[in-house]
């Protein structure tokens, strides 16, 4: 599959079609190489499609809307072995690949949108600001309200630098530093340690989060998705946290939270592809890390502990997970959200044998009433 890593572009910039083997820093660096935009994930070595198949947030998704939305056809091998092409004229396949594709398939290739724009304004304003834990709050209720332009995104780190855990806010956005700095003036205002930003090309956008490419260890991640930030329950989170990276080896160990500009995404109903939660406004992960198996019960117990305070303390009717980020453990529910019933006849129709049953999988079912096909 690796061997699919080709990136080629039309005359005007406007679709690529990237083979099924091509990480995101591949991806990136064509686009970059042709004067060329398109809307990836942000950890370099996940694979471009398999990023998107899951809803696809990006750095440009403000823009553009998720992964999944910029998704103009794909190539892919059924269950039979058989290659074929699927488009928006093929409104089954089409609505469930987007957004729980390796449930049907193995995408071998796909042609998305893509956006001509020049390397020389292909920069953004981002980095690192820390702050020390008794900001917390202060930091959290700024995320909380700031609001999120298309240009916009803002991710929270908890980490442990220099043996002591750190708040790290990570700023982004599309243009020059000026601006950015006006922009995130809530975050900024609060008084940071240190300021690592700066203004950076498209192709080292993604460099801030090299970390997760690093190979080996233990890494559980307990997901949830999020309304609001809510600073005692980060309070709490924290302390947790704190807690558990006390623990020799467990330093690589990270909170994550991520939020973007959701006008554009909004823009297309809920029902246009079965990635169901286009209405969360925060994504949040605990990775545990370390490499010492006798803490696995340690690091599990204190996952889920992370994720039932977010699961328990927020306004969404149901719990929610994001399936790029879940662990695991989730019912198929969490994950897939309202379109699991639709979702698992489909697999039944398509995958009765149930071949691709590695990736969340999904229980084929009959239909038992009547499933909309369209727009519901």
């Amino acid at each position: 599959m690796r061997g699919l890593n080709r990136v080629l572009f039309n005359s005007a910039r406007t679709e690529a079609t990237i083979g099924g083997g091509t990480l995101i820093s591949e991806a990136i660096e064509a686009a970059y190489a042709s004067n060329a935009q398109i809307t990836t994930g942000n950890c370099n070595c996940v694979g471009t499609l398999g990023a998107i198949l899951g809803g696809g947030y990006g750095n440009l998704m403000g823009l553009h809307g998720f992964g999944v939305d910029t998704l103009i056809s794909f190539n892919y091998v059924d269950a039979t072995g058989q290659l074929s092409t699927v488009t928006p004229d093929v409104p089954e396949l089409w609505w469930a690949f987007r957004g729980a594709g390796p449930n049907f398939g193995i995408v071998t290739s796909a042609v998305v949108k893509s956006t001509y724009v020049t390397q020389a304004q292909s920069t953004a304003w981002l980095g690192s600001l820390i702050f020390s834990g008794d900001k917390l709050e202060r930091v959290v209720s700024a995320i909380n309200n700031i609001k999120l332009e298309p240009k916009m995104n803002v991710f929270l780190y908890f980490a442990v630098s220099e043996s002591e855990p750190v708040i790290l806010i990570n700023p982004f956005y599309y243009g020059d530093e000026v601006t950015g700095r006006q922009k995130f003036a809530s975050i900024l205002n609060i008084g940071p340690l240190s300021d690592m930003t700066a203004v950076t090309p498209y192709n080292h956008w993604n460099d801030g989060a090299a970390r997760f490419c690093l190979r080996g260890g233990r890494k559980p991640s307990y997901a949830a998705g999020l309304l609001q930030m809510i600073p005692t329950v980060w309070r709490a989170v924290w302390n947790e946290f704190v807690n558990f990276t006390s623990n020799a080896g467990t330093e690589q160990s990270i909170v994550l939270m991520e939020a973007y500009s959701l006008g554009k995404a909004r823009s297309i109903p809920d029902n246009a592809s079965s990635f169901p939660y286009r209405q969360v406004n925060f994504n949040a992960v605990a990775i545990a890390w370390y490499s010492n198996a006798s803490l696995d019960p340690i690091a599990e117990a204190y996952g889920r502990r992370v994720r039932d305070l977010w699961w328990t303390n927020n306004n969404m009717t149901a719990n929610t997970s994001y399936i790029n980020f879940a662990n695991g453990d989730e019912p198929a529910n969490v994950v897939y959200g309202p379109h699991i019933q639709r979702l698992e006849w489909l697999k039944k129709k398509y995958d009765p044998a149930n071949v691709f049953s590695h990736w969340f999988p999904l229980a084929p079912r009959p239909r038992l009433d009547p499933l909309p096909m369209k727009d519901e």
